[in-house]
């Protein structure tokens, strides 16, 4: 019997072992040279049918990618860059935010020709979007300036509070607008009628590069190491800096899962009947609370329909609605999973407006080998 125990005991280390060696370690170059394959395949779990046609989002162009420490972007209050702001009508300034700053300019006299109030019934706007560092084809009607001059404006500015330019960022998303319109109905098909705004203009969002790597943050609402800004004329625009500060390198280069290592953990999930469906996939950086310090962790975001209850047959995935809306339903979001283990990284709240990812066991070259 206990001849037995011992030889049992042996299988399960050996066991052990095999997926131990079964986990493949690379570098980001690597990685990315990897990545090109891309995941297309469908599998069935618990009698469900889950595809994982996968968009993988732009990948850093770095070659190695190291454990950062960094600060959340701060500012007083009473700093005199925002002497200008303050002065301009109709400017708000919310300057009581623990990690970031944000500025509107709102003179909607200027903006809007007829009154929100009166826009009963059907308005039109064109919203044309680019994504993934894609350049526009076209310029916003009626706006005072070119995309381009917008690009140099939000420079600029961002420069003045930050010290950053945008070879610092990833533009991740563009849109370029168009005023908006009165909607007539001409042959059973809507048309432009009076026009209800005088202009059209630009939006970006933008990712912080850090060591060439993206800062993807924690929570969508609350995203340390972004950038957005909006503009429509001088008396109409917006923006946002969320960027982080002070990067000091820790680990010069994080081993990071091989993808093939990365998709059996998710694999994995399908199998077990939490993950029902994988759309995208982007590698960055997620912001750990380590203690009261910042730390920047490689992971995957992952956009996916994703449920903790395998049992459950409430549906995660995005479905067209009768009048042709597209709904995403609770349970289908970008998840943050740990590019070294392929654990999962959920986010929690550190205040009402900050929030983080737990800080997870870094692994070095010497822990892997």
């Amino acid at each position: 019997m206990k001849r037995m125990l011992v030889m049992l005991l042996a299988l399960i280390l050996m066991g052990c072992a095999v997926c131990a060696s079964a986990e493949e370690y690379v570098t980001l170059a690597q990685l990315r040279e990897q990545a090109k394959q891309g995941w297309n395949e469908t599998y069935t779990a618990m009698g469900r049918e889950v595809v994982a046609d996968v968009e993988m989002g732009w990948f850093p162009e770095a070659e190695a990618c190291p454990l950062v420490s960094v600060d959340p972007y701060t500012i007083d209050k009473d700093d005199e860059r925002l002497d200008k702001w303050r002065a301009l009508p109709h400017s708000i300034i919310y300057d009581d935010l623990s990690d970031s700053i944000s500025i509107d300019v709102t003179d909607h006299s200027k903006h809007q020709l007829v009154p929100p109030v009166s826009w009963y019934g059907k308005w039109l706007q064109d919203n044309f979007r680019y994504y993934g560092g894609e350049v526009p084809d076209r310029e916003a009607e009626d706006c005072d300036i070119t995309y381009n001059e917008f690009l140099n404006l939000v420079e600029a500015d961002v420069f003045e509070f930050t010290g950053l330019t945008l070879d610092d960022f990833y533009i991740d998303e563009v849109w370029v607008v168009s005023p908006s319109y009165k909607g007539i109905k001409v042959n059973g098909e809507y048309v432009r009628g009076d026009k209800l705004t005088a202009t059209g203009g630009y939006h970006v969002f933008a990712k912080q590069l850090v060591e060439g790597v993206p800062v993807f943050g924690s929570h969508p609402a609350g995203a340390k190491g972004h950038i957005q800004y909006g503009y429509y004329m001088p008396e109409y625009r917006y923006f946002t800096i969320q960027t982080v500060e002070n990067p000091v390198n820790i680990e010069a280069d994080l081993p990071l899962l091989s993808f093939d290592s990365f998709k059996g953990k998710l694999e994995e999930l399908i199998d077990a009947g939490n993950l029902r469906g994988v759309d995208a996939m982007r590698f960055g950086y997620g912001t750990c609370k380590d203690g009261d310090k910042w730390k920047l962790v490689p992971v995957w975001m992952v956009t996916c329909g994703y449920s903790k209850n395998p049992k459950s047959d409430k549906n995660v995935l995005p479905y067209t609605d009768e009048d042709g809306t597209v709904v995403a339903p609770i349970g289908y979001d970008e998840y943050y999973f740990n590019a070294q283990t392929g654990e999962m990284l959920e986010t929690y709240s550190i205040s009402a407006t900050e929030y983080g990812l737990p800080m997870p066991k870094v692994l070095t070259w010497d822990d892997v080998k």
